[in-house]
């Protein structure tokens, strides 16, 4: 077996501050989607739960206990998650009005007015 050879990639990414800022709002969302979907399934498995402990009568006390602490431990993951996308997400509006000059030259009209009306919220 050869070894194996890493080639010499030098990137070159050229990103502007809108566009990053773009990119960052975009990671915000997908995350938010993943979690979504994360509390929809968790939701659908709470259900089948209650539906098979109300249909067999034989759940135990154990049994609900296991069950609730597996939720718990989601629900607690997903709102640390929640959290920490909140953080970017106040940092991203930090740093939109720290470069707000250079955000309304590179920003159409459309956009800019629901900026401005943003901040004058």
């Amino acid at each position: 077996m050869s070894q194996p050879s890493i080639p010499n990639i030098t990137p070159l990414i050229s990103v502007t501050k809108n566009e990053s800022i773009s990119l960052l709002l975009s990671s915000i969302a997908m995350s938010e989607l993943a979690m979504s979907h994360l509390i929809n399934a968790e939701a659908e498995k709470i259900q089948a739960f209650v539906q098979h402990a109300h249909c067999s009568m034989n759940v135990n006390t154990k049994t609900f206990i296991q069950f609730n602490h597996s939720v718990s431990k989601l629900i607690n993951a997903i709102t640390m998650e929640q959290w920490l996308s909140l953080n970017k997400l106040d940092r991203i509006i930090q740093l939109i009005d720290e470069n707000y000059c250079d955000f309304k030259e590179d920003t159409d009209k459309e956009n800019l007015d629901h900026y401005e009306e943003y901040c004058h919220e």
